[in-house]
């Protein structure tokens, strides 16, 4: 293959002294040759498959191992967190069951205030049967209207639920909580209060 001509790579712009230094250049990358073969590559092309197919297993062991380590670090961040935000508890709300749920009850546990005015929300829910369709939501209430959605969840089969929720607005402004049920194509209904 030959080297493409110098004048149709730069053509004529540029001062006298800068095309003589791009002339050098060219000259010098058209008159290189290319480099001998490394060695490495040699000796890897002698070894036997034996040792790609045992370097291949230790690396897949090694990717397994390092993803394990990983989730048990998570769990343990989890862990460590969870244990922290609950000693930050503010204080707790039962709440009990109305109507349909007479049986039901949760607690909410509320986080104390962060610099952002949020406060995590934790609540353990028993025996408020799960929905086919549909959720439930919490909500902060004055006089009992449900003013601020602070989440929704759903339950399982035996009626309990454990999720974390979030409230960032000043609790201060609001006397209660609801929780309602969520179904398409009915009104929403209360099922739990404080």
């Amino acid at each position: 293959m030959r080297a493409p001509d110098f004048d149709d790579i730069v053509g004529t712009e540029g001062s006298p002294e800068e095309l003589a230094e791009l002339r050098q250049v060219h000259n010098l990358l058209v008159s290189a040759t290319a480099p001998p073969e490394p060695a490495y590559r040699r000796r890897r092309a002698r070894r036997p498959r034996r040792a790609f197919f045992v370097r291949g297993w230790a690396a897949a062991a090694f990717g397994f191992a390092a993803v394990l380590a990983s989730l048990a670090g998570g769990l343990a961040i989890g862990r460590t967190f969870g244990h922290e935000s609950d000693a930050r508890q503010a204080f707790s709300r039962p709440m009990h069951g109305i109507g349909a749920a007479a049986t039901a009850s949760a607690v909410i546990k509320v986080g104390a205030e962060d610099a952002n005015g949020n406060r995590t929300l934790r609540m353990a829910v028993s025996s408020l049967p799960a929905l086919q369709k549909g959720w439930y939501t919490l909500y902060l209430t004055e006089k009992g209207e449900p003013l601020v959605d602070c989440g929704v969840f759903r339950t399982g089969v035996a009626g309990s639920a454990n999720v974390s929720m979030n409230a960032p607005v000043d609790l201060a402004e609001y006397d209660g909580w609801i929780v309602t049920a969520s179904v398409p194509g009915q009104p929403a209904r209360v099922l739990l209060t404080t």
